[in-house]
């Protein structure tokens, strides 16, 4: 019994260690991610001019560069119109006012009517910008 206690509180231990190990700083990055994530679903233009960088530089993973103006407008407008985004295998590191996240990006669009799945790598590059992350450049990639 006593052994099965032991082992219990090891890998309760465990488990709060890894769930505290993010720092403050990755777990804001964390919650623009989402934020970001939720307002390219909705089209949401306030939200997306609050987490994008006025610099912006926005990489399609078909080839076209945005900058902040021009991805804003195509999500409000519809042109790029998600009905579902999943983030998948995400990794953030921090340094200093910098941090890169990568993930997998799992989605659906909706164009004219026509769905497509979408499956592709994303780097992003968040910058602290008046002390709030902001999402500063992205790059997706096929896998």
């Amino acid at each position: 019994m006593k052994k099965l206690t032991a082992l219990l509180f090891l890998i309760f231990s465990l488990l709060t260690v890894s769930l505290f190990a993010q720092s403050s700083d990755e777990r804001a990055v964390a919650g623009q991610v989402e934020a970001l994530r939720k307002a390219m679903i909705a089209g949401d233009k306030a939200v997306l001019n609050d987490v994008l960088a006025d610099q912006l530089s926005y990489g399609q993973f078909f080839g076209p560069v945005n900058n902040k103006g021009q991805f804003i407008d195509a999500l409000v407008s519809g042109q790029i119109a998600f009905t579902r985004i999943d983030l998948k295998d995400q990794r953030i590191v921090v340094d200093g006012n910098t941090a890169v996240v990568r993930h997998k990006f799992i989605a659906d669009t909706n164009d004219k009517g026509k769905i497509n799945n979408i499956t592709i790598g994303v780097m992003q590059v968040w910058k602290k910008i008046n002390n709030k992350w902001q999402l500063y450049a992205r790059q997706g990639y096929k896998l």
